[in-house]
């Protein structure tokens, strides 16, 4: 048995350096799927929360109410994601290395389109969002999916969770998913109003902020699918 972190022997030294970047290896993990899944879930972006304002405000709808709905559409839609996307890539005969390069490259690419566009991706349902919200309801389409929980979310999510096939990145995405539904709620319901009074530059800096952070993690997950296709 190896001695315990502060206790004279040999091997302690060493085993406390191991535990120690063990730990901040796991930490790295779920730090990177809470930002990764936040940004491109984006629940106080302007244009949304101007979407979600329109919509309550035409059908007269309590804005804690409608927020919740939205965040557990959007939580449905990703936690599922989460869970069985890395097995039905698995059944249909796809490379979680192979899906982890191009699922980074996705996020990569919806990171650099932010950075240079100052605006959210076409992945992320811009394009929905300068339409009308539909007469029937507003709140799930286009506002939960495509805008929050569209193809570009799934995708990471689904990366994100079958990073190295670890049930430690299962668990971040898990977390960083119900983390970023959170955020929706609380964005909706309590923030609405101030985030909708962003003026235009600053919604353009945040969202360039949001595209460089998202473009380093896509990198990063590159890199990994390469290491899991490979096995090195």
């Amino acid at each position: 048995m190896l001695p315990a972190c502060g206790v004279a022997g040999r091997q302690g030294p060493r085993r406390c350096d191991t535990v120690a970047a063990v730990r901040l290896s796991t930490l790295d993990v779920y730090l990177q799927a809470v930002i990764a899944v936040v940004i491109i879930v984006n629940p106080v972006d302007p244009v949304k929360i101007m979407i979600f304002n329109s919509v309550i405000t035409r059908r007269g709808l309590d804005r804690r109410k409608a927020a919740a709905r939205v965040a557990v559409v959007a939580l449905a839609i990703l936690g599922v994601s989460a869970l069985v996307g890395k097995e039905l890539l698995q059944v249909i005969g796809i490379n979680l290395g192979a899906f982890g390069v191009i699922g980074g490259l996705v996020v990569a690419g919806m990171g650099f389109e932010m950075l240079y566009g100052g605006t959210s991706s076409r992945a992320q349902g811009s394009g929905e969002a300068r339409d009308e919200p539909a007469e029937a309801d507003g709140l799930i389409m286009p506002l939960t999916t495509p805008l929050m929980a569209g193809p570009g979310a799934i995708a990471t999510v689904i990366t994100v969770a079958s990073y190295r096939g670890s049930w430690t990145s299962l668990a971040a995405a898990v977390v960083a998913v119900a983390f970023a539904c959170a955020l929706v709620y609380v964005g909706f319901a309590y923030l609405g109003a101030a985030f909708e009074k962003l003026t235009p530059a600053a919604a353009a800096m945040l969202a360039r902020v949001g595209g460089l952070l998202l473009a380093t993690i896509g990198a990063q997950l590159v890199l990994g699918g390469l290491r899991t296709f490979y096995g090195f």
